[in-house]
Parts: structure tokens; C-alpha cells; sequence
């Protein structure tokens, strides 16, 4: 069994012992990253202190 499928098994038995609210908790951050990174990946012209910015504002959802 190879490292990925190792992690993908970890995954899927963490997930399973989440409750609906945690998964959908989990599931909302990861949406707020995925457009957060879209933006910042769409301005090259941010600076590192508006990134930053940026991330506090959507509470921390990105790292």
C-alpha cells in the first residue's frame, strides 16, 4: 500500500467520525480557501502585506 493510499484511508475514517456539522464546518473553510487563493492567484500585484490582509479578513481560513 503506497503512502497516498495510507493517507486517503486516514481521511476517510477521520471523516467518518466527524459529525454533519464538523463536515460541513471543514467543507465551507475549504471553499473560502480555494476563493481566496483564486483571487490572490489572479492579482499578482498584491503585496505581501495585502495577502496577508486578505486572509485575516476571511478569517483565517487560508494558510
Amino acid at each position: 500500500m503506497s503512502t497516498k493510499e495510507r493517507g486517503a484511508l486516514g481521511g476517510r475514517a477521520r471523516s467518518e467520525k466527524l459529525t454533519p456539522e464538523q463536515r460541513r464546518e471543514q467543507a465551507r473553510r475549504a471553499h473560502l480557501a480555494g476563493a481566496v487563493k483564486a483571487v490572490v492567484d489572479r492579482a499578482p500585484e498584491l503585496t505581501p502585506e495585502q495577502v496577508s490582509k486578505l486572509r485575516t479578513l476571511f478569517g483565517g481560513a487560508v494558510r
